[in-house]
């Protein structure tokens, strides 16, 4: 592919990406294709991405949270016992009642999960 390529420069703000190619001219297309991919329709009624997020008009903090407030808890949902073993284990490391070369091939498996 030949041409002139306009070198990436600057803070990147001019419109212009690393590729040489003018952001503020490029094109949406959607291709519907059927059976192929040279058999399709080309819609060009799309809205163009200006490049901003929906999601910054949204405000972060409509729910005030509480410290001390406590979410609640399912009954029904238990911990597998693999989940048991290495909590007891990191409790025994963290309390310091095992040491690290004390700890036999099962204590070593319900660590590394």
């Amino acid at each position: 592919m030949g041409g002139h390529q306009v070198p990436g420069m600057g803070t990147g703000d001019d419109g212009y990406d690393e590729d040489g190619y003018d952001e503020s001219q490029r094109a949406e297309i959607l291709e519907a294709t059927r059976s192929g991919p040279v058999d399709g329709a080309i819609v060009t009624d799309l809205s163009p991405d200006l490049g901003t997020d929906d999601d910054e008009d949204e405000p972060i903090d409509d729910i005030d949270m509480d410290s001390e407030a406590v979410g609640q808890t399912d009954s029904t949902v238990t911990m597998d016992e693999d989940d048991i073993d290495e909590d007891d284990v990191q409790d025994e490391l963290d309390d310091g009642s095992i040491d690290d070369d004390e700890l036999d091939d099962a204590d070593d498996v319900a660590l590394k999960p």
